[in-house]
């Protein structure tokens, strides 16, 4: 019997068995997990097979642990997609109306889509921006998450140089400028 995984195969005998066994493809993986200050989700876990999309729930496609729809009011019904390429892995704001951000950037204008940007594990990223409802005196929130990345292998993904800055009192990291940008605000 002949094993095959990725690039390489290997022989295995087992008695009586002459077929032969394809080993499931690993895929890169994502981890987006809700911040404190975002819109309330349920922490979600993306299979990077193929491009993943973000956006809005409607009536056939429902917000799931599994896939990155949210029920919430700020964000386009295809607000941004997220995927794995040569290694790296990349996120497209795709003319959402109230932006997509990585690390408090935002990657595009509004209604514009972005160039992929490469994101890296630990990036705080924001889709869509708090729109407060005149009429109610509502605000809607945004989706705001860490968001974790993994290989094909398994192993996290390393984080980018700009996840700290480095003070001459030692490393900050970006999550705690991250939070203390909030709290001023």
């Amino acid at each position: 019997m002949v094993v095959v995984s990725g690039g390489w195969a290997k022989s295995v005998v087992y008695p009586n068995c002459g077929d032969v066994i394809v080993a499931p493809k690993m895929a890169a993986k994502a981890v987006l997990i809700c911040r404190p200050n975002s819109h309330p989700f349920q922490e979600r876990s993306l299979i990077l097979d193929q491009p993943v999309k973000i956006g809005r729930s409607v009536a056939r496609a429902r917000a799931a642990p599994n896939n990155a729809i949210f029920d919430c009011k700020v964000l386009s019904r295809n607000h941004a997609l997220l995927w794995y390429e040569n290694g790296k892995f990349y996120l497209q704001d795709t003319k959402s109306s109230n932006g997509t951000f990585v690390n408090n950037q935002r990657l595009s204008k509004g209604a514009e889509e972005s160039p992929p940007r490469e994101v890296c594990s630990g990036d705080i990223v924001q889709f869509g921006v708090d729109v407060m409802e005149n009429s109610r005196k509502v605000t809607h929130g945004c989706i705001v998450a860490t968001l974790k990345l993994y290989l094909p292998d398994g192993k996290e993904a390393k984080a980018s140089p700009s996840t700290s800055v480095v003070s001459s009192v030692g490393v900050v990291p970006l999550e705690d400028l991250y939070t203390l940008n909030q709290y001023l605000q």
